[in-house]
This record gives C-alpha cells, sequence and structure tokens, in this order.
C-alpha cells in the first residue's frame, strides 16, 4: 500500500485526528511505531539464532532466555542513557 492511499483514507484520517486530540504529531507517532516494529523484528530474528545456537551449543534453554533477557536490558539501558 503506498503512502498516498493510507494518507488519503478514512482509517489514517482518524487515526489523525485522534493523534491531534492527544496533542501528537501523528507522522511521528507512525515512524514511532514502525521503529518499534522493525525492532521487534530484528529481536525476533535474534531470539530465534540466539534458540538455535542454544541447541546446537549445548546451552539449556533457560541460559538462552537468560542471555536474552540480559542484552535486552542492556539494549534498553543504552537507548536510556542516550
Amino acid at each position: 500500500m503506498a503512502k498516498d492511499s493510507v494518507t488519503g483514507s478514512g482509517v489514517w484520517l482518524r487515526f489523525e485526528r485522534a493523534a491531534r486530540q492527544r496533542r501528537r504529531n501523528p507522522v511521528r507517532l507512525v515512524a514511532e511505531f514502525m521503529a518499534e516494529c522493525l525492532e521487534r523484528w530484528e529481536d525476533e530474528r535474534l531470539d530465534a539464532e540466539m534458540q538455535e545456537d542454544a541447541r546446537t551449543s549445548g546451552y539449556r534453554e533457560r541460559a538462552a532466555v537468560e542471555i536474552v533477557r540480559r542484552y535486552r536490558s542492556e539494549k534498553r539501558a543504552r537507548r536510556a542513557a542516550s
């Protein structure tokens, strides 16, 4: 779906109105949402890679989960510090 077809749709108009009622820039909100989606997809890809690595390396799943949690925590801390 092209950007022009989205901005002319009823959904976009409703979203824009709701965002403005909350004193938020609708374009910025969409950009933030897209960035969050990309980050989540990257995390899911990383999780899948780590699970596969854990299976082949002899680590238990619990250890792999702890590694992912630690990574995410460090990532959040770096993002909050910047």
